[in-house]
């Protein structure tokens, strides 16, 4: 399969900004999700019980939609997880726990005090990446030796995503002008819209959205402790993100290509949530997309991402 990856003209390509404001508009958009999923998940539990009247749903597999729904946001928790946000927080508190961090933490405290409190009550990054595995497959260097070998990876995803992302960039191409690109463009890309939503679909159950809700808010409580200033302080950094990274590179020997899964986690749950709006029109023959869709500017940023990410890799030999 041809990767054309490359062929996008970095100096075009609009690189999402990773500033904390940014991060919290997708993790708000991340929990809308799993609650769409959640009700979905409702009214399926109440149809189970018996001839009980509920309010007229929208036809073609809603409940194949709040499937993906839950999916999305979890594909922007998989990328924060390689970027280092949970595992430098739960080093973070490990060592505050300890004493080995001797600097005032003010209110962050017992913030993180709660954050270790809570260790054994969540997912713990094991199992947070063997669920990824299942769904994205192994992504960087940190989840192919951090993931159970007995896990089951969704090797075919990421050659899945890259089609539909590539199908949405090139969407223009041979329009003659038409606000739907050409018949070919609009067919190719419901194909691989189709494929991906089927592998997905084959690889989740029933505790996705439970999974996705407890994900997000670890990693909103997590945010939240490396936005204190006083945190900030004690590492020598001044943003969430420096933040980051200089517990990973200090404590955990890690320097990974932050910016570049940040950016395509908030991308990527951007083309995943509009793949679960677009399900009903997997059946039909009608355009996926015009011109003007925002998950066009979307799908250039994953890629663009992406292509920064195995380009590390590659570097780092991972």
């Amino acid at each position: 399969m041809a990767v054309a990856v490359s062929e996008i003209d970095r100096r075009h390509s609009r690189v999402i900004s990773n500033d904390d404001d940014s991060l919290q508009n997708s993790l708000i958009r991340a929990l809308a999700l799993v609650e769409q999923a959640e009700a979905r998940a409702l009214t399926l539990a109440l149809t189970d019980l018996g001839d009980i009247e509920l309010p007229g749903v929208t036809p073609a597999t809603p409940e194949d939609q709040a499937q993906i729904r839950a999916i999305s946001p979890l594909y922007l928790a998989s990328q924060l997880e390689e970027a280092g946000l949970l595992p430098a927080v739960e080093t973070l508190s490990g060592l505050a726990f300890s004493g080995a961090l001797q600097t005032d933490l003010g209110e962050a405290a017992a913030m993180i005090e709660e954050f270790w409190q809570q260790r054994h009550d969540r997912f713990q990054e094991k199992e947070r990446r063997a669920l990824y595995a299942r769904l994205f497959g192994a992504d960087g260097p940190t989840s192919s030796t951090r993931t159970p070998e007995k896990i089951p990876h969704n090797t075919e995803f990421e050659n899945l995503m890259i089609d539909m992302a590539e199908s949405l960039y090139k969407l223009g191409d041979e329009s003659i002008g038409a606000a739907y690109g050409s018949p070919h463009a609009q067919t190719r890309l419901l194909t691989t819209a189709r494929s991906l939503a089927e592998n997905l679909l084959n690889r989740s159950g029933g505790m996705t959205a439970f999974a996705a809700r407890e994900i997000l808010n670890t990693i909103q409580a997590a945010v939240q402790i490396l936005q204190q200033p006083a945190v900030q302080h004690a590492l020598g950094a001044r943003s969430l993100w420096t933040t980051v990274r200089a517990i990973t590179s200090r404590y955990l020997h890690q320097n990974s290509e932050t910016s570049a899964y940040v950016s395509r986690g908030k991308s990527g749950l951007v083309l995943l949530s509009w793949l679960a709006d677009s399900l009903p029109q997997l059946n039909t023959t009608r355009p996926l997309a015009n011109l003007d869709s925002p998950v066009i500017e979307a799908a250039s940023d994953w890629l663009q991402a992406s292509l920064t990410v195995r380009e590390a890799a590659a570097e780092t030999g991972g």
